[in-house]
């Protein structure tokens, strides 16, 4: 019996040794071992190039995770699918092998493994970066502008393609040679950037950029009419333009108002022989025509020296008196009409409110003649130079005249060198020059020689004929003067920088900022193109 009872103990004892082994199994870490995977260069982010993987003898469920990623290129799902971060691109020129650390758990024990990423060479997308380029207002299509490039790392042959282009402006030829499309121009006036978009392409991908061009300005001389016998122009001095872009010309010696239209064609306006008659057309008659204005309605002021009055031509070619003597008296008499006298009126202008303006170059006045034919002294007195109100400035021969938007009135004052302003109420300023001489500079610091006719436009810049410097002279509002044409007495068209002219005497401006001079010497009209 007592036998029996133990070997029930033992086999009790044996029983609860045996569970008690079974409830405490070993975990065991996971094991994961080196792996390789290869990922093409153009691999987008979302991309999965591989899995890692990894073993647990307990089948316990795994999560991966990195620990070592260099730049933070790569990340890994928690079942190990392996792809580039967000945002990042693998680039084989650049590095063809990336090494990261993955370490995997079963929640308990963890292992970890190098994998290693090689990267393969794929077809890149061509890199184009944003360029510029200039081009002259004057470019012609044949010319090429620039050229465009771009890289491609494989090697690939490239084609350039425009996507975006404003009004067909431009064409590019499929090896990236940018010009003009046929028949197009550019104009700085107009506008001086222009903006397309290139696209450049290997075949397979494509990539696009801003291209730039800038147009430069570019001041060009040309000549317009003349130049041949003094039959057609003898001494050309003041000049005009109408609203279609007829220019009217003095022809002092000639006696004669003389035409030329926008193709150079020249006719004679009014005027004939030397004299004293109003009529229409050649009917009429001057003497010694020096100068002219023209107003809003294409009517033309005539500054008639050698009749010592002012002239009016209608649009139809009526010639009529306007101010001054009938009989060529000359004088210095503010009065109305016939009964002013004038003394050798040189230059004349005519304001937006049909105000006109006489140098009175003999008597050293600025004259002022209102619609109603009345005739004041705006200022001047006697020969001389100075600063004043009126009556109290002074100036030497003052040879032409130009009024701006504000009501001020600026003055060639010929034989004192120097350009005068003159406010509406009369005072009288040094705008720009000192002594004669050729110098650039603000105000009194340029110099001058025998600055002639001025003309003015919409932004106030004035131009002017510097004589004896042989140049057309640019002042702006602020009073900076520049040479805008002419290097030295000669005869050459092109570039404004190499054209010659021959006594630059009369200036006009027309609406689309083009300047028209007379070459005294030359007989000839030039026309400059800014």
């Amino acid at each position: 019996m007592k036998t029996t009872k133990f070997l029930l103990l033992v086999i009790a004892i044996l029983a609860l040794s045996c569970s008690k082994d079974d409830d405490q199994t070993i975990n065991l870490a996971p094991v994961i071992k080196a792996q390789s995977f290869s990922a093409s260069e153009t691999a987008i982010d979302t991309e999965i190039f591989g899995t890692v993987t990894a073993t647990d003898v307990n089948e316990d469920a795994l999560s991966y995770s990195i620990t070592a990623n260099s730049d933070d290129l790569f990340e890994i799902t928690k079942t190990g699918a392996l792809s580039l971060a967000s945002g990042k691109t693998l680039d084989f020129e650049t590095k063809t092998t990336h090494e990261i650390t993955v370490e995997v758990t079963d929640g308990k024990a963890k292992a970890s493994a190098k994998v290693t990423i090689t990267v393969t060479d794929g077809n890149d997308t061509p890199a184009i970066s944003a360029q510029s380029f200039t081009a002259a207002e004057t470019i012609e299509d044949t010319v090429v502008i620039g050229t465009v490039t771009a890289t491609d790392e494989n090697g690939d042959q490239i084609t350039y393609s425009i996507i975006t282009n404003s009004n067909d402006l431009f064409e590019i030829t499929t090896t990236g040679e940018l010009s003009l499309a046929v028949g197009k121009t550019l104009d700085f006036e107009t506008k001086s950037v222009h903006e397309i978009i290139i696209e450049a392409t290997d075949g397979n991908h494509s990539a696009s950029e801003t291209i730039t061009i800038n147009v430069s300005d570019i001041t060009t001389v040309s000549t317009l009419a003349g130049g041949g016998p003094i039959t057609v122009f003898n001494a050309p001095q003041g000049l005009v333009v109408d609203a279609s872009g007829n220019v009217y010309v003095a022809n002092v010696y000639n006696h004669t108002i003389n035409k030329i239209t926008p193709d150079g064609t020249v006719s004679v306006f009014a005027g004939s022989v030397k004299g004293y008659a109003n009529g229409t057309g050649s009917a009429a008659k001057f003497h010694f025509p020096i100068d002219l204005a023209i107003d809003a309605s294409d009517n033309i002021y005539v500054a008639d020296q050698g009749n010592h009055c002012i002239r009016k031509i209608t649009p139809g070619g009526v010639v009529s008196m306007f101010a001054g003597s009938e009989f060529g008296l000359s004088g210095n008499i503010d009065d109305t009409g016939s009964a002013a006298r004038f003394n050798g009126p040189t230059g004349i202008t005519v304001d937006a409110n049909n105000i006109i303006y006489v140098t009175d170059i003999n008597s050293h006045l600025i004259r002022k003649i209102t619609p109603l034919k009345e005739v004041t002294t705006l200022a001047g007195s006697i020969k001389g130079y100075a600063e004043g109100t009126g009556t109290a400035a002074k100036f030497s021969f003052p040879s032409d005249v130009v009024a701006d938007n504000s009501g001020n009135v600026y003055v060639t004052d010929q034989s004192n060198h120097r350009i005068r302003k003159i406010t509406s109420s009369g005072v009288v300023t040094t705008f720009a020059g000192s002594s004669s001489g050729y110098a650039e500079g603000t105000g009194s610091a340029a110099q001058f020689n025998f600055p002639t006719r001025i003309t003015i436009d919409p932004s106030g810049n004035l131009y002017v004929t510097d004589l004896q410097n042989h140049r057309i002279r640019k002042i702006t509002s602020a009073g900076v003067v520049s040479t805008l044409a002419g290097i030295e007495s000669g005869y050459i068209d092109g570039d404004a920088s190499i054209a010659k002219f021959e006594r630059p005497y009369g200036i006009a401006i027309d609406a689309s900022l083009n300047l028209y001079v007379t070459d005294e010497t030359g007989n000839r009209v030039r026309k400059i193109t800014q």
